[in-house]
Formats: structure tokens, sequence, C-alpha cells
């Protein structure tokens, strides 16, 4: 048999309210609601409860033995609900600034920060996606910047988060259960660009594969619009495990061959204000709970799919 579900939380709050007023009327007045929803709240509970709550007497109600059991527990559970809430309206609001590229923000960033803004509410979270760099603590309390291979020129203060290396992946429906071990694979499909080709020319050297220039291409201006074409099975992109692992870890999209190239470096620049001290401590000890062992997830961007 299954166990009966709670009672709702309108239910309770009315009955607590009409319990702690000893009258309908005024637990109405409180709540903003009408007297007969107070009283068909009531009439729910009893029902629930298989027993009355109320005594109904000329102008006001009484509570049975029942009713006073319930009202003296739901008093100290909506007391601690006010204490919480209370708590949390005095925690002084904290403000941070972050500077992050588009992309970024995009693939990365924006889908894992509901789990900072649940770890810390207190925290207001000024976000702009930019590809320019800002100037730390006038314009933003924290940058995190792409760093190419070349040329490398580490910011001043900055510090490494982690670096990015490139393989090729393709939708799974795009090649069925046909063998993808080899790099040279990527010939047979179209090959997807959000450049001049100068990503997939540099893979080809690290890979060691001629056969570039007879490939089908396909050009695009923005790499979201790469990954949206390789998921839907129109060839095979460049990309990182750090922006593709759950699409890889689903099935959804397949890894091609065995090469990674590296592109370059994630960089995390900190401002100095003391006013965001407390902020960019915590979002930064955040990032790096979520960036740890990210290459070591992908076995140094060599894992097998």
């Amino acid at each position: 048999m299954s166990a009966k579900r709670d009672p709702s939380f309108l239910a309770l709050h009315a009955f607590e309210a009409a319990a702690r007023r000893s009258s309908f009327t005024e637990a109405a007045r409180e709540l903003h609601v009408s007297q007969a929803a107070i009283s068909r709240h009531v009439r729910s509970l009893e029902a629930d409860f298989g027993r009355p709550l109320f005594r109904r007497l000329h102008r006001q109600v009484e509570l049975t033995a029942p009713g006073r059991r319930l009202a003296s527990e739901l008093a100290a559970g909506f007391a601690c609900i006010h204490r919480a809430v209370e708590a949390v309206r005095k925690l002084p609001a904290q403000r941070l600034r972050i500077s992050v590229e588009r992309g970024f923000a995009a693939r990365w960033l924006v889908p894992r920060l509901g789990r900072f803004s649940a770890a810390y509410p207190q925290i207001e979270i000024e976000l702009e996606a930019a590809d320019e760099m800002r100037i730390l603590d006038r314009d933003m309390d924290i940058g995190i910047r792409f760093l190419s291979v070349r040329p490398r020129r580490p910011p001043r203060g900055g510090r490494k988060l982690f670096p990015v290396e490139i393989f090729p992946v393709i939708a799974a429906r795009a090649v069925g259960r046909a063998a993808r071990r080899s790099d040279r694979d990527v010939l047979s499909h179209r090959l997807l660009h959000d450049d001049d080709g100068t990503t997939w020319r540099n893979w080809f050297a690290t890979a060691g594969l001629d056969g570039y220039d007879g490939a089908k291409h396909l050009h695009f201006n923005d790499y979201s619009l790469v990954f949206t074409a390789a998921l839907r099975g129109q060839g095979v992109a460049l990309t990182s495990y750090f922006y593709v692992g759950s699409k890889l870890e689903s099935g959804r999209l397949l890894r091609i061959g065995n090469t990674v190239a590296p592109i370059g470096e994630y960089w995390l620049l900190e401002g100095r204000s003391p006013a965001a001290a407390k902020p960019r401590a915590a979002f930064v000890g955040w990032l790096d709970r979520e960036t740890k062992g990210l290459a070591s997830r992908f076995n140094g961007g060599r894992r097998r799919a």
C-alpha cells in the first residue's frame, strides 16, 4: 500500500494562522485570502488526518487536542523557516565582475554557473563575455583568457588553468558502426571550419597526414555553428574534451583517430581590490574544483573513443 502524501504547505500555513489567531477570519486577513479558502484548507487537513482539528463555536474556533499538537509543532517549524529567511536577508550582497571570452562563457562557464550561485547565493555575478581584455580592478575582478601556442606570452600575474588540445569528432549517427580508429578516416567526411583552415592544417601536420587540399570543406564564421553542424552529422569538427566531454561520454559524438594537437592554454587573472577579496576567493576556489582533473579525465587528451 502506498504511503499518503504530506499535506500541502498552503493548507498547513492556513491552519497555523487560524490556530494562532483562533479565528478563520483573522487568518484570512493575515494571508490575504478569503475566509472560505481558510475553511477549505482546514477541512482538507481534517480529512487527511481523519479527525477534527477545531471545534466550531459561535463566532470563534477552538483547537481540539490533535489540533493543539499540530499547531505547536507547526509554530516551531514556521519559526525555523522565518529565521532562515531573515538570516539570508541579512547577508551582505557581494558583487563579482568576471570577464571571459565569448566561447568560454557560452560553451563552458554559463552551463556550470548555476552550481556556483547555488553554493554562494550571497554573491551577485556580473558576467561580461568579451574577446577584448579589460583592466583588472577597474573593469573586472577576475578575467579568464585563452592564450594560443604562438605567440606565448603569459600575462603578468596570471595563473594557468589548463591546457587545451584538439582532436576530430563526428556525430555518431553520421558513421554508425563504421570504424573510426585511423586519423585518415577524417578524409571520408567534410571538414568543418571556423577559420581560414589554419587549425585543420596544424592538426594534419601534427598527425603527419596529407590530403587536406583534396578534402571537402565547409566554412563558418563562428565555432557554435561548427559545433551545431557536427552534432547534426554534417562533417568532422576539431574540438577539445574540455568542451565536448559530456557529448563523448553520452555517445552523441565520437572521436576519430588518436592524434591531438595542442592549441593553447586558459589563464586566470585576479584583481587585488580588497572590496572583492571574499567573492573573488570563493569563485577561484570553485573554479579550481570545477577544472580539477580535466586533463586527467582525458588522459592528457589521448583517451580513446
